[in-house]
C-alpha cells in the first residue's frame, strides 16, 4: 500500500496593534494588546548588541548563530541584516531587532526560547566584525542597558554592585576597561557586563535582581548612565506585567481559534516589531500557520448567517473573534516588585495565582479585522 502524503498549505497572519484602530492605547482590563510572550519570559530574555553603529555587511558573508550559518543576502543595511537573521529564527532560536540604544543590531531569544544561551561565531567574510558582535556564548538574565553615550569615568571613581565595590583606574577608563573591571568581580557580584553599542549592559548571572549604588566617590554611577537603585529586568512594574499577561491570554485564544476547524500542522515563525522588553504592547506580530487540508477552512459568517468564509477570510475571522470576547482564567502572574535589603535586593513574591480578566479589544468583529492581514504563502 502506498504511503499517504500531503503538501500543507501555509498562511502568514499579521496582527497590527495600533492601526488602523489603536488597540494598544486601551487601558484597564483591555490593556496589553496581543503578545505570545508571557511577562516572566521577558524577564529571562538573553540579548547581545553589536558595537558598530548603522552597520552594513557584504552580501554572501555570514555569521553563525547557535551553530546555524546565516548568509546575508540583501543589500547589507541594518534592515536587511535583521530580515536575514529573522528568516532563520525557527532553526536558531534567535531573532534580531534594532537595539534600544542607537542604530545597533541586537540579537535576542526568539519567542519560546527565552532564557537559552546565544552562541555567536564568525562565518565567512567579515560580517561578524562588520556588525560588532562578540564571538562568545552569552547567557544572562535581567538585562539592563545604561543610558550613557561615553565613559567619562576618572581614576578612582567607584560603584557598588550588590554591595561589592568596583573601582576604575587609569588605563581602564574606556568601554573595554570598564567592562573588564566589572567582569573581574562577577564572581562576587553575580553581575556581568557586556558592550551594548557604545554603552554597557549589566546582567544578573544567577537570575536574581541586583542593586547599584555609588561607592565613596559620588556621581560615579551616573557617569555610566545608571541611577542608584534595584534592577530586576522587565516588565518593571506589576501593572505592566499584568497587562502583558492579558496580552498572552488573547494570544492563547487566537491559537485555540486557529484549531477550531482543523488542527494546524505548523504554527511558528513569530516575528514581532515594537517593544522587545515587555514594557509596552507589541506593534506588529506575524506568524505562520499551516494546514494539511485547507478545504476544512470553511466557517459560517456570524455577521451574515448562511454565508460561509473560506481560506484567508476564514482565518481572519477566527483571529478577530478571539479578540472580541472577554477572557477569564486563573493565571500565574509575575510580580516584578523588588525589595531593597541594605546593599542588596530581592524579589519577595515573584509569582502568584490570580483570577484575571482580559477584556475584549472591541465589540465589532469587522473593525478588528481591519488590523489583521492574512496571505497564503508557498512554503516556510
Amino acid at each position: 500500500m502506498p504511503t499517504p502524503s500531503f503538501q500543507p498549505t501555509y498562511y502568514r497572519i499579521t496582527w497590527t496593534g495600533n492601526a488602523p484602530t489603536n488597540y494598544n492605547a486601551l487601558t484597564g482590563t483591555q490593556a496589553g494588546g496581543v503578545d505570545n510572550t508571557k511577562p516572566e519570559a521577558y524577564n529571562r530574555r538573553v540579548s547581545v548588541t553589536g558595537t558598530v553603529g548603522t552597520p552594513t555587511v557584504t552580501p554572501g558573508h555570514s555569521i553563525l548563530l547557535n551553530g546555524v550559518e546565516i548568509v546575508f543576502t540583501g543589500a547589507g543595511s541594518l534592515t536587511t541584516v535583521i530580515a536575514d537573521i529573522n528568516s532563520y529564527q525557527r532553526f536558531t532560536g534567535v531573532c534580531a531587532h534594532q537595539g534600544t540604544v542607537g542604530t545597533y543590531l541586537t540579537v535576542t531569544n526568539a519567542p519560546g526560547y527565552e532564557g537559552t544561551s546565544i552562541t555567536i561565531a564568525a562565518g565567512s567574510g567579515t560580517a561578524l566584525a562588520d556588525l560588532g558582535l562578540p564571538a562568545i556564548t552569552y547567557q544572562g538574565y535581567e538585562i539592563q542597558v545604561s543610558g550613557a553615550t561615553a565613559f567619562p569615568v576618572l581614576n578612582g571613581d567607584n560603584i557598588k554592585i550588590n554591595g561589592v565595590t568596583i573601582t576604575f583606574v587609569t588605563g581602564a577608563l574606556n568601554q573595554a576597561g570598564v567592562l573588564a573591571t566589572i567582569n573581574a568581580m562577577s564572581y562576587a557580584t553575580n553581575v556581568s557586563a557586556l558592550a551594548c553599542g557604545d554603552v554597557i549592559q549589566l546582567a544578573s548571572v544567577n537570575g536574581q535582581p541586583f542593586a547599584l549604588l555609588d561607592g565613596s566617590v559620588a556621581g560615579s554611577l551616573a557617569k555610566l548612565g545608571y541611577a542608584a537603585g534595584s534592577y530586576g529586568g522587565y516588565p518593571t512594574t506589576y501593572a505592566l506585567s499584568l497587562a502583558k499577561e492579558r496580552a498572552n491570554m488573547r494570544w492563547e485564544q487566537i491559537v485555540n481559534n486557529l484549531g477550531l476547524l482543523i488542527s494546524p500542522v505548523f504554527l511558528d515563525d513569530v516575528i514581532k516589531t515594537g517593544n522587545f522588553t515587555g514594557e509596552a504592547p507589541v506593534v506588529t506580530m506575524a506568524w505562520t500557520v499551516g494546514y494539511d487540508r485547507p478545504s476544512h477552512l470553511y466557517y459560517e459568517d456570524s455577521t451574515s448567517p448562511g454565508n460561509y468564509l473560506t481560506g484567508v477570510n476564514a482565518l481572519k475571522r477566527l483571529v478577530a473573534e478571539a479578540l472580541v470576547v472577554d477572557l477569564q482564567g486563573n493565571q500565574e502572574i509575575f510580580d516584578p516588585t523588588i525589595q531593597g535589603y541594605g546593599n542588596s535586593c530581592a524579589r519577595p513574591n515573584p509569582l502568584e495565582i490570580l483570577r484575571v480578566t482580559a477584556g475584549a479589544l472591541d465589540t465589532n468583529v469587522a473593525t478588528v479585522e481591519g488590523n489583521i492581514t492574512v496571505e497564503m504563502i508557498n512554503n516556510v
